[in-house]
């Protein structure tokens, strides 16, 4: 039996912040209800704390993070009251980590994001709001309008893409009508390592829904970057996988990686309920980052 004197862990949390020095970080807070006594360590690729104490109120696992750095924590209880979280990144990462008193007690890991801020060095990404103006694309059950709903998600992606260090441009930043060949130029002009439509799905059968991500056809690093997107897209959204497809319509785009996103399907009546919400814009826009990201790695481009 676990001695009553023993810190109880209570908590497990992380989000991306900025450091006071500007760096650049994913922060991992352990909370509990005395001191953790502790030692930190690497292990491999992985960050492991652990100290004398019995976890609480939460379960043992695994966390599923996906912040573009960190991949998962896991949380461990041992005989003798020993308990142990483990932090896996996907990429390189040197970790700092301090000790705050009060209630609760918190054990703060700090670690460095840099490894993903180099994967989008010298990056330029072009962003795709879908429609605009007249075009108002797909209409949900009760009325939500596709063309406005985007632009949400295209901005916390443009906001993410741009903390990493990438050069993005917007092919509209209101309600306007952009002609296609003037979306499909910026992207030229612009010389882009990627481009990235943002939509929805459209359909007449309302119980259909999933994401999907289409790519320009006969280009095979617009489906490596479709593929990589639609991974990290469901792992964030947690909808149907409608998997990869073709789409004609981005055949102008020959010499550019591109891709069009189907985030959600605006006709289904529980995921228009999703496009709703700020926290499903910002975990799509978060998926999508990720394919980027696992897609600059793997090709290791860079213009």
């Amino acid at each position: 039996m676990a001695s009553r004197k023993m810190p109880r862990i209570t908590n497990l949390w992380s989000k991306v912040v900025d450091g006071e020095n500007g760096e650049w970080l994913t922060k991992v807070v352990i909370e509990s209800t005395a001191a953790y006594a502790h030692e930190a360590k690497k292990a491999g690729d992985k960050v492991v704390v652990e100290g004398n104490g019995v976890i609480v109120n939460m379960p043992e696992g695994i966390i599923e993070v996906n912040d573009g750095l960190v991949k998962t924590i896991e949380i461990k209880q041992f005989a003798g009251e020993s308990a142990r979280v483990e932090i896996t990144p996907e990429h390189p990462a040197e970790f700092r980590l301090t000790a705050v008193e009060g209630l609760p007690c918190r054990i703060e890991v700090f670690l460095d994001r840099s490894s993903v801020a180099r994967l989008f060095d010298g990056k330029k990404i072009v962003i795709d709001p879908g429609h605009g103006g007249e075009d108002t694309g797909g209409r949900g059950p009760v009325n939500l309008v596709e063309k406005n709903v985007v632009v949400f998600v295209a901005g916390f992606l443009k906001d993410m893409l741009r903390r990493a260090g990438a050069e993005v441009a917007l092919t509209r930043n209101g309600d306007e009508n952009v002609p296609k060949d003037k979306r499909f130029d910026l992207a030229r002009k612009l010389g882009a390592d990627a481009y990235i439509g943002i939509h929805t799905f459209a359909c007449a059968d309302s119980a259909a829904g999933g994401a999907a991500t289409l790519y320009a056809p006969g280009n095979g690093e617009s489906l490596e970057l479709a593929r990589l997107v639609q991974e990290a897209l469901i792992k964030k959204v947690k909808v149907r996988d409608r998997g990869t497809a073709e789409q004609p319509e981005l055949a102008p785009l020959a010499g550019v990686p591109a891709v069009e996103v189907e985030v959600v399907a605006i006709t289904n009546w529980v995921e228009e309920g999703l496009l709703r919400s700020p926290t499903v814009h910002k975990k799509a826009a978060e998926g999508i980052f990720n394919g980027l990201r696992k897609y600059f790695a793997r090709t290791g481009q860079k213009k």
